[in-house]
């Protein structure tokens, strides 16, 4: 690239990059992970190497954190609140710590490392041994005071006795893993928003308006570094047994080395232990152990000289498989599942992953107790790499599949050409339980509040047993009484009942993804609902199975019919149908609509990406609108891509399109677009 391109794409990362600081810092709701993070910032560095001029006072590169939320008084910090410099490989610790040696004309120089633990900054200033204020880092120079909040985090010290006059403490606000787990399932019960990490937990959970709520959050502070006037310590080590001295928690994983082996060693133990603390960490921090050198090196405008953070990879973790046990999936599938000691992979607290199936299992041999690689696979499904061998406990035995359904006791039968096993009995409880799960998600019929802990507890009860109970259940509730349930109230009851009302007319191609047919998802729901034209022409084809019908549309091969014929072969499927959306003559419990693709539609036969945050539709009303419209909605851009429609905070796959020349539009000209039909 030219220099007038390096200059329009540092001005993109420029904006990227405040982008994500701002739902990062503000807003507690990353968009990108750490690693996606840093390979934007990575970029932009290296334009600014070359092309020094571009690295203007409000860079992303001369920037801390971000701007203040309007929320919060602002406070000034005393010194500034810098962050720190990031190192990706033993070169760039070798580097470092070669430069401080030169900066500070030092022969040897002591490093101190700690941690780095994935929470919030704050600062903690006391006046006469009492906790006086409290802020978060902000941009660095000026924070939000959230003192009222602080004061409620049990593990910081209110009134402190025999320590200075005045002084101010820095650490890092986070919450355990254990709690954000326990934090989560509330929220999902409440059908709240789920937070990704507890990093973002704790965040959002320190930063409310109401300190109750933070109260309620169970927040711990780790302690790392003093400052003041009134007490004199020489070294980082002091620093951190003052700090405990004064009755702070600090990290017990500390060590002081000498030289670069010593450095690599901790980093790697490290690395092995961080799925075993109860704490997140993402790194280790390298800090110069002397003060008088630390003062010496001075600092950059956004980095102290005397420290780095050599950061873990944020792709692959290593953590313990706790269990293995069986899952029943809606067709019948058995699964094996490895539960695992929660760690944390790319962002995202990961607890369970799939093992696959059977075969699979033996081959890679993955046993109870063994310390595992584990990797989300395209940043979404957790996957279990290979077993560490060297560290397999001496009691291990290689896992056992069952021979019977773990739900239902029934045989299990795997047939010659397939890997799966199947339990084959269709009133498995596992499997019923699974139907109803998949019959009310956000792909079928997206009932609000009947999430899979809903539909478990319903069903165990004897409230719903098949996709019709859903329909009558405000019908019923005078005897019912679904109120009275634990987690039930008459409000939540209220907004079930209001949901599951929105959710009675559907399309006939979300409709027959929720019937649940093996092999038929969304993409073939909308092949077969294209083919048959409308609700009648869908009844008439399950009561006469014509496979060759089925066989003559495009992307629909034999055992996709021979999955449909078998399903349907079973009354109570046809039944099913039939008692939800009636047989043309008496009327059922939903009400079925054409999907209404035109295949000469203001889209047909354009590919169109939805990045960003939109903010008159959801992305599945959108998804919707444009394959109503002809289109074929992909989740990634490029060069065959015809349309960008980009809402707010639009990351990488916008930064793509720009380089690719596409086609970008805005939600309103989405609209527009559709309107003038």
């Amino acid at each position: 690239m030219d220099y007038n391109e390096k200059k329009k794409r540092h001005a993109e990362l420029s904006a990227l990059l405040a982008s994500h600081s701002r739902q990062y810092y503000i807003f507690d709701d990353p968009k990108v992970n750490d690693a996606e993070y840093d390979a934007l910032y990575n970029e932009l560095l290296k334009i600014e190497e070359e092309f020094p001029e571009l690295r203007g006072a409000k860079s992303p590169s001369n920037q801390v954190g971000t701007k203040i939320s309007s929320k919060f008084k602002k406070a000034a910090h005393s010194v500034a609140m810098l962050s720190l410099e990031n190192a990706y490989n033993e070169n760039d610790i070798g580097d470092f710590m070669e430069r401080v040696r030169k900066l500070a004309n030092e022969k040897n120089v002591d490093f101190v490392l700690e941690p780095k633990l994935d929470g919030l900054s704050a600062s903690i200033v006391y006046k006469n041994g009492v906790l006086n204020a409290a802020s978060t880092r902000g941009d660095g120079f000026i924070g939000e005071d959230v003192t009222a909040n602080v004061l409620t985090i049990r593990d910081i010290p209110q009134k402190i006795e025999d320590c200075p006059q005045n002084f101010e403490v820095r650490g890092e606000v986070i919450m355990l893993k254990s709690d954000f787990s326990a934090l989560n399932d509330q929220r999902e019960k409440e059908g709240e928003k789920l937070f990704a990490n507890p990093r973002n937990a704790a965040a959002g959970s320190l930063r409310q308006l109401d300190p109750q709520i933070t109260a309620s959050r169970n927040l711990h502070f780790f302690a790392y570094s003093v400052i003041s006037d009134d007490v004199t310590l020489s070294s980082q080590m002091e620093i951190l047994n003052f700090l405990r001295k004064l009755g702070f928690t600090v990290s017990s994983s500390v060590a002081l080395c000498k030289d670069q082996a010593e450095a690599f060693a901790f980093y790697s133990a490290m690395e092995k232990r961080r799925a075993d603390l109860e704490y997140d960490v993402d790194g280790v921090v390298y800090k110069v152990n002397d003060l008088s050198i630390q003062e010496k090196l001075g600092s950059s405008t956004k980095f102290p000289r005397h420290a780095i953070a050599y950061k873990f990879p944020a792709e692959k973790a290593q953590t313990t498989v706790l269990n293995i046990v069986v899952q029943v999936g809606r067709t019948g599938n058995v699964t094996p599942i490895a539960e695992l000691k929660p760690v944390t992979v790319g962002g995202v607290v990961v607890s369970r992953a799939t093992l696959h199936n059977k075969d699979d299992l033996e081959k890679r041999d993955i046993r109870v107790g063994d310390r595992i690689i584990l990797q989300r696979a395209g940043d979404v499904i957790p996957q279990v790499l290979h077993p560490i061998l060297a560290e397999r406990p001496a009691y291990s035995r290689a896992f056992q599949f069952p021979s019977t359904c773990p739900s239902c006791g029934s045989d299990l039968l795997q047939k010659e050409s397939e890997a799966a096993i199947k339990c084959a009995n269709p009133n498995c409880e596992a499997q019923m339980i699974e139907k109803l799960i998949h019959f009310v998600s956000r792909q079928s019929f997206n009932i609000d509040g009947f999430g899979e802990r809903n539909i478990r507890s319903f069903f165990k009860n004897g409230i719903i047993r098949n996709p019709a109970d859903i329909f009558r259940l405000e019908e019923r509730n005078a005897q019912l009484r679904l109120e009275n349930m634990d987690g039930w109230g008459r409000q939540s009851v209220e907004n079930l009942f209001r949901s599951i009302n929105a959710s009675r007319t559907i399309s006939l191609d979300r409709f027959i993804n929720a019937l649940g047919i093996p092999q038929v998802g969304r993409a073939v729901s909308k092949l077969m609902a294209a083919f048959f034209g409308n609700y009648g022409g869908f009844i008439d084809c399950i009561r006469s199975q014509d496979g060759e019908k089925l066989a003559s549309i495009n992307g629909i091969g034999p055992s996709i019919v021979e999955d449909f014929n078998v399903f349907f072969d079973r009354k109570e499927n046809i039944n099913t149908v039939l008692e939800l959306a009636g047989d043309g003559v008496s009327s059922g419990l939903v009400q079925i609509t054409d999907v209404g693709t035109s295949s000469d539609g203001v889209f047909s036969r354009q590919s169109l990406v939805f990045t960003g945050s939109l903010e008159k539709l959801s992305r599945e009303e959108a998804k919707e609108l444009a394959e109503k419209f002809g289109a074929r909605v992909s989740s990634s851009v490029s060069a065959k891509t015809s349309i960008i429609v980009a809402g707010k905070n639009a990351g990488r796959k916008l930064a793509l399109a720009q380089e690719l020349g596409l086609k970008i539009i805005s939600e309103d000209d989405f609209l527009k677009i559709i309107e003038k039909r």
